[in-house]
Parts: C-alpha cells; structure tokens; sequence
C-alpha cells in the first residue's frame, strides 16, 4: 500500500507541473497578443496594480454581481488559503516562523472551511442552471470531504503528527518513510492525490489575466472618450 501511495504521489506531482508548465505557454502567448493589441496602455501603473490587487483580494466584481454568493466564496478562498498554509507545517524542518504564527488561524479556518463549502454547494444546487456546474460541483464536493476528514483526525482520530510529518518529508526529499498507521491519514491524503489533477490552473494566472483585463477596460475608457 505505501508503495502504491508514493507511484501515484509521484505521478500526481509530475502530471501538475507538466499541466501547469503547458499551460505557462499557453498564457505567455495570450499575454504577448494582449500587450500588442490596440487598446494596450504601455506600463503598469500605480492605479492598475491597486485595483487589480482588490479585484483579487476582495473578489470585487463577483461582490459587484451577487454579494450573496460573493460571502460564500470570500470566506472559502480565505479560508482554504489559510488551511494550506497551515498544513505547510508538514513540509518544512525546520519549521519557518511565518509558517509558525499562521497556525492559530489556519486552525480556526479549518472549521470554517467545512461552513463555507455547504454554504456554497447549497447555493449552487438552488441556483440550478445558473450556478450550476458538474466540474465545480465535483471540485466542492472533494474538498468537503477532505475538509471533514481532516476534522475527524483534528477532533477524534488524530494519527501521530511526527509519523506524518516523516512521511511527507520522506516524499518531498525522495526517501520514503514509514506510512502512518491511520485509516483516516490514508482516506485524506489519496482524496488530495484525486483533487491536485482536477484543481484549475487559470487561478495561478489570475494575477496576470485581471490585470491584462484592467489594461484593456482602462483603454476602452479612453478610446470612448477620444471620440
């Protein structure tokens, strides 16, 4: 079994950045097509990297078109965010002391990240077609149940934290330790494994896609207003 859990802990690895490299290209290309297009405005300024921060902190638009779903997917992201940052505690040893101070709210966020996704799937089930989408259906549902496993061994079946922190170790430096002795360890991680090649790659380039679109809203503005 452990055998089998590091062939595909590999694999997964090497599927992602292979995904995620593919798709560098793909977005370098598109940028390059945007900054030669007519409505580029040549540099970056002050203004446009401040707004483009809020649309990506904030959610600004999505707060724009339904604050109702905006509350649910804030506090998901946020939360989720943290909740990784947090698990990086696993990864790291010596431990950094960023990674350290996170931890209280990591640990707050893994509750409430179970919260938020109910709040989501409920709201995308009410919506029917409109909110509706298998793929992200399926996307909320996996990371639901991580979330929930992760709670069980936070509150009820904790497995022995130095046998993970090993084993997580032992994969990242290609020295494959001992497996945990948990069931629930086994469920959570190869729901992980299952979830990396499903994640959306485009939310990596989110940085630079807003701020292509703030560039080109910004010279559609004056393109309007020359005439």
């Amino acid at each position: 079994m452990k055998i089998f859990l590091l062939v595909i802990s590999y694999l997964v690895y090497a599927a992602f950045w292979g995904r995620f490299i593919s798709h560098a290209f793909i977005w370098c290309k598109g940028t390059r097509q945007f900054r030669t297009g007519p409505l580029h405005i040549s540099g970056v300024s002050l203004s446009l990297c401040l707004v483009t921060a809020i649309d990506l902190l904030f959610f600004r638009r999505l707060f724009n078109e339904n604050k109702v779903l905006w509350i649910g997917s804030w506090t998901f992201h946020v939360s989720f965010i943290l909740v990784i940052l947090r698990h990086l505690n696993y990864f790291f040893y010596p431990v950094p002391s960023c990674i350290t101070h996170i931890q209280p709210f990591g640990l707050v966020a893994g509750y409430i990240l179970p919260v938020s996704l109910f709040y989501l799937l409920a709201f995308r089930i009410a919506g029917r077609k409109k909110y509706f989408s298998y793929h992200n259906f399926f996307l909320l549902g996996m990371v639901l149940l991580i979330s929930l496993s992760g709670l069980l061994m936070r509150m009820f079946f904790s497995p022995n934290l130095v046998d993970v922190k090993s084993f997580m170790l032992g994969i990242l430096t290609f020295r494959p330790d001992l497996l945990p002795d948990s069931s629930l360890f086994f469920i959570h991680f190869s729901l992980v494994l299952l979830l990396v090649p499903f994640l959306p790659l485009h939310i990596f380039a989110a940085p630079v896609v807003t701020m292509e679109s703030g560039r080109r809203e910004a010279g559609l503005r004056m393109v309007i207003h020359d005439k």
